[in-house]
């Protein structure tokens, strides 16, 4: 059963960060950034991996690896703004990018990423001022094509996960919109995260309600950093 007592026990005794960054995709980001310090490198790479952020982290790893390195040469900016995605996966085996993500559908989120951000040096411009719930249902439009769900049928996991990465302050979160607060992150749910937190949700499915339901727990639990309890779910589920 979980409890805040043991979620605050397993963020400050058990969650070990060098061993999270090299087994989650939130890694590659990181290998990234050793590559480029330019916003929009991270901001583009970090969004892409959190969209193939679904299933075995032991595959998501490599794949991310191979798109940021193999297909975009660490230049993920340049490889959307100059359609440089028109060519890209020429070798991929049976036009798989990975799992049900073929390579025409990852082409298709590449445009609609190139036609949002035109004319734009950063992410985070974009979404001065804006609600963070606003930005996520942004962002779900324009991986569309991608199929990752709308806040009316999923709970939007890998896009929250990744407004999490950019905006929280400790590490393993990038901290790279300093213009967002924190405190205003949404829960990443998933089914195992709505398994493992059922004994405190009134929702009983994975949906943007239980995500609202369980960031309002979060947040009555630490009104900074109520995120901090989602990094503190994964390392319990990890050692459970």
């Amino acid at each position: 059963m979980i409890t805040k007592q043991i979620l605050d026990t397993y963020y400050s005794q058990t969650f070990d960060i060098e061993r999270f960054k090299a087994n989650d995709p939130c890694g590659v980001v990181y290998q990234l950034m050793e590559h480029t310090d330019r916003q929009l490198d991270i901001e583009i790479g970090a969004l892409l991996v959190a969209m193939i952020s679904w299933g075995s982290r032991k595959v998501i790893v490599p794949t991310a690896l191979h798109m940021l390195r193999d297909e975009m040469r660490w230049h993920p900016a340049d490889f959307i703004i100059n359609e440089e995605y028109v060519c890209c996966y020429s070798d991929a085996k049976n036009g798989c990018v990975y799992r049900t993500l073929n390579v025409s559908t990852f082409k298709a989120v590449c445009q609609s990423l190139h036609d949002a951000i035109k004319g734009h040096h950063t992410m985070e411009e974009l979404f001065v001022g804006m609600p963070t719930k606003d930005v996520i249902a942004t962002i779900c439009r324009w991986l569309a094509p991608a199929k990752i769900g709308t806040m009316d049928k999923s709970a939007c996991k890998r896009v929250c996960m990744f407004v999490r990465w950019m905006t929280r302050k400790e590490s393993p979160d990038l901290n790279i919109w300093r213009s967002r607060s924190q405190a205003d992150l949404y829960a990443v749910m998933d089914t195992h995260v709505q398994q493992l937190t059922q004994n405190l949700l009134m929702n009983k499915r994975p949906t943007w309600k239980s995500c609202e339901e369980l960031t309002n727990i979060f947040k009555e639990w630490d009104a900074d950093d109520p995120l901090k309890y989602d990094i503190a779910l994964m390392t319990f589920a990890d050692n459970a």
